[in-house]
């Protein structure tokens, strides 16, 4: 499911610049980025590179009556396609036959950030307009982020100067490592789309279709706590999961400080013997450990360091 997560989950070291204007200046090119890759209809080629892995994959995207409507195909591999129709996501394998439909209520698309989180990030990251370049052909303007603390990477982000539209990005490690980058390698910004852009492109009769069942949920509601909460993070989605009637029910609560996003899922399984564990996916690092007879799995883009932190927190709440 790397595709899956490649194109809806992704979507950056950078100098330290302590001088305000120069900082509200980066902020609001960030503002531009989130709003444009929502409200702008585009489509183009892109490239994700994670390691040595290397992905490319056609995008078209567009927002009627504000509902955003977004289509990913892979370019290389095995045939597979993602269908995106405001919370509705719909994933297509055809060599499987398979399609998998989840409605999220936080979806965000490709590329992407969290506007209502955006205000914060000052605290959290040293932020300044960069030089001037050309992506994809189109006169860009970069925005570095620099992290302040060990909990977060460095990004570097390429707008279009025109409209704002995120055109490359880089996820940076402290050490000033790529560890995650993508980039359009052809884009056109505006105007009506190709017929049929947004639609699938394969065959949908006879497929086994997947329904992935979630239950939006409040904070009383959890019967987890987290005790050890992350500077900047804040929690913006919190569910019942369930993937496949013969898979146990799972929470599934998300924490993000506006560009990076953590996931934790609890569910039933695991024996108390097992040991914690911590491995590196690219740039995914995902911390697991047992807790009485449930497991608790978080990952996120973030440092090995801040899935840890957050993990060891979680308390199942006394009833």
């Amino acid at each position: 499911m790397t595709f899956v997560r490649t194109s809806l989950l992704l979507l950056s070291t950078v100098l330290l610049l302590p001088v305000p204007a120069l900082a509200d200046d980066g902020l609001a090119l960030l503002q531009r980025i989130a709003q444009g890759s929502r409200e702008l209809t585009y489509s183009g080629t892109f490239v994700y590179r994670s390691g040595g892995k290397v992905d490319t994959s056609r995008i078209a995207h567009s927002l009627r009556d504000g509902i955003e409507f977004e289509r990913i195909e892979a370019l290389d591999g095995s045939p597979r396609e993602v269908i995106r129709a405001g919370g509705e996501v719909k994933c297509f394998f055809p060599d499987e036959k398979l399609v998998i439909i989840e409605n999220r209520s936080i979806g965000r698309g490709f590329p992407a950030l969290l506007p209502a989180g955006l205000g914060s990030l000052p605290e959290h990251y040293a932020i300044r307009s960069g030089a001037q370049g050309r992506v994809a052909g189109l006169k860009s303007r970069a925005v570095l982020l620099q992290p302040r603390d060990d909990l977060r990477y460095g990004h570097e982000f390429w707008m279009d100067a025109a409209s704002g539209l995120l055109l490359k990005a880089n996820l940076v490690d402290a050490r000033g490592e790529t560890l995650e980058s993508f980039v359009f390698t052809q884009v056109k910004i505006g105007g009506p789309l190709e017929h049929g852009a947004l639609l699938p492109r394969f065959n949908t009769e006879q497929v086994r279709v997947q329904q992935v069942r979630t239950t939006e949920l409040k904070a009383d509601d959890m019967d987890w706590m987290f005790r050890t909460l992350l500077p900047g993070f804040r929690k913006v989605a919190s569910m019942k999961r369930q993937s496949a009637p013969e898979h146990p029910e799972s929470l599934h609560v998300v924490f993000s400080d506006g560009l990076a996003s953590i996931s934790v899922f609890i569910e039933p399984g695991g024996s108390a013997g097992d040991a914690e564990t911590v491995a590196t996916l690219g740039p995914v690092n995902v911390y697991r450990r047992q807790l009485g007879d449930h497991r608790v799995v978080v990952m996120g883009e973030v440092p090995a360091l801040a899935v840890r932190r957050l993990g060891d927190g979680v308390e199942r709440r006394r009833k």
